[in-house]
């Protein structure tokens, strides 16, 4: 083939005009300049150039599309030439999204199909269209420390076909050299050493499973009193929770009674926003399933959460076996249990949830949840989307800092590559044009047109639970919204209100006690992200703590 010696810009600039028209592109070189810098090439003697060699070499430089490795290196790609200028202003939606329809070319030829680029991508469209047969939901497992919350959800995931038979017996052989041999399942998420060493887990174990009719991000909180804050993080993530009770004698007061977690827990993931409670009454193998003990666990745990704040229609009751597996998968045949349990199985009741309405359409924000330095990718930053969207090549802003980065690829919890995702999930995003220095927990990654809101000081309407200590005008607490724990003050008591009709009751009261509702201000020492709740169910959504203890939960209502 011949060196036509033409420049290559004419060719960009012709395909870009003509908007990637190969006909009307290759005629506008020909008439611009490259019939001269074909004369001016070194040709063979007595082999003249002819306008049909011309038409090839041009048509093989210009061309356009095609698949794999047979793709010249010299040629354009529809990425670097597909997207038209516009004097349209950017939107607080990526541009490709509101890009409107081309007109078709006028050309005789028709152009060769092009790969979209990532931008180009109609998120809105494709969720509007998509038959959802199995709908995303994120599912936290709280409980009591001890009460088999990782034996559970391990054993689950082993009959789910999640783990290999490999893993398994290694888990199996060093829990045994350890004298831990019932842990083996519980080290499916249990995976540091100071988890297996102490035998509880300490931070948020996260994964993704299948079942009949739902996926399922599921995050195993931990359960001991010295994480609650991890157990906060992980709850603020959840759609609905799965209450884990440990059903041998002593097992259940243990958890249930004054210093055990089932109570803060379950007051907790209230606050948080879950509307819809499984509990799973474990380790029913060691009562011999017996309906007694059953009974007098779901009628205790009945009246008490009744009292936190849901119905009897939101919670569904589960006896299983964690250790044994009975009744996780499929519905128990075990004659003891079956003689007076007519429910579904664990993963039938899963199924049977109703999956949560997500806001698309609404400014996009992801809320960090971990910031690492991946050894192949980079910087990574992982977190669940709360609202809206995100395309692979978005420009956005991290908050309440500023700081501009790109989004440079994306992954499921799976490690699987995307090039979006959407409200409700969780993904890690590699990012680009910052460092880790400038990215926390907490942060919220926004697009700049519509940033998330900062400030320092804000109103919240909060119920007061059973507290030892009146709070009083300049109350220390720790706040905790989402990821973030801040030292705070409640700098003003505004008033207190009524349970049933909110209306106010007093103002300015001097101190607040147990079961009140009241209007208060907060000061923070440094900027936080927040939105209004009823903006954003996540983002106003709060809960204060004090000495250990939960004191309080509510809703922002004004940020000043």
């Amino acid at each position: 083939m011949y060196d036509m010696g033409f420049e290559m810009d004419l060719c960009k600039d012709a395909l870009r005009q003509y908007d990637n028209d190969m006909t009307r592109a290759l005629n506008h070189v020909l008439e611009n300049g490259a019939q001269q810098h074909v004369q001016e090439a070194t040709v063979p003697a007595g082999r003249p150039v002819h306008q049909e060699q011309l038409a090839t070499e041009l048509q093989n430089r210009l061309q356009v599309g095609g698949s794999g490795d047979s793709t010249p290196t010299n040629c354009l790609t529809p990425v670097k030439c597909n997207t038209p200028k516009s004097n349209t202003p950017r939107s607080g939606s990526p541009p490709a999204i509101r890009r409107p329809p081309r007109e078709p070319s006028s050309a005789n030829t028709t152009p060769k199909a092009k790969k979209s680029r990532p931008k180009d991508i109609d998120v809105l469209g494709i969720l509007n269209s998509k038959i959802d047969t199995q709908p995303l939901i994120n599912v936290a497992v709280v409980g009591h420390v001890d009460a088999g919350k990782s034996t559970l959800m391990g054993h689950l995931l082993c009959l789910l076909g999640h783990v290999s038979k490999k893993e398994l017996h290694k888990n199996k052989t060093e829990s045994q050299k350890l004298g831990k041999g019932s842990f083996a399942y519980a080290w499916v998420l249990d995976e540091t050493g100071e988890e297996r060493e102490r035998g509880v887990t300490i931070d948020v174990a996260q994964t993704r499973f299948q079942t009949p009719k739902k996926t399922v991000n599921l995050l195993d909180a931990p359960g001991h009193k010295d994480f609650v804050p991890n157990m906060i993080s992980g709850a603020s993530q959840a759609d609905f929770a799965i209450l884990v009770v440990d059903s041998t004698p002593g097992g259940f007061e243990a958890g249930f009674e004054q210093g055990g977690q089932t109570r803060e827990h379950v007051v907790l993931v209230r606050a948080l926003g879950v509307q819809t409670l499984i509990v799973a009454v474990n380790k029913m193998e060691n009562v011999a399933w017996g309906k007694e003990r059953y009974d007098h666990i779901s009628g205790e745990l009945t009246v008490f959460l009744k009292t936190v704040g849901f119905k009897n229609s939101e919670v569904i009751f589960v006896p299983v076996s964690g250790l044994e597996g009975d009744n996780l998968l499929e519905k128990s045949k075990t004659p003891t249990l079956t003689e007076w349990y007519s429910g579904g199985s664990l993963v039938d009741i899963i199924d049977g949830l109703e999956a949560p309405k997500r806001c698309y359409d609404r400014p996009f924000r992801l809320i960090v949840t971990d910031v690492f330095k991946h050894p192949q990718m980079g910087l990574s930053v992982a977190g669940k989307v709360d609202s809206g969207f995100v395309i692979m090549g978005t420009p956005v802003v991290i908050m309440p800092g500023g700081t501009t980065a790109m989004i440079k690829s994306m992954t499921t919890v799976d490690d699987k590559s995307v090039d979006y995702s959407v409200a409700g999930e969780q993904c890690i995003l590699v990012v680009g044009g910052t460092d880790q220095t400038k990215i926390h927990n907490g942060n919220v990654i926004c697009e700049s047109q519509s940033r998330v809101r900062t400030t320092l000081k804000f109103k919240a309407r909060v119920l007061v639970f059973n507290i030892d200590i009146p709070i009083t005008k300049g109350f220390p607490i720790d706040l905790h919204y989402q990821t973030v724990n801040e030292p705070a003050v409640i700098s003003r008591l505004i008033s207190t209100h009524s349970k049933s009709n909110g209306q106010i009751l007093k103002s300015k009261p001097r101190c607040l006690t147990k079961n009140q509702v009241a209007l208060i201000e907060i000061k923070c020492e440094r900027a936080i992200c927040l939105e209004l709740f009823k903006d954003s169910k996540s983002l106003g959504r709060i809960t204060c703590r004090y000495g250990g203890n939960t004191i309080a939960a509510g809703m922002v209502i004004e940020i000043t």
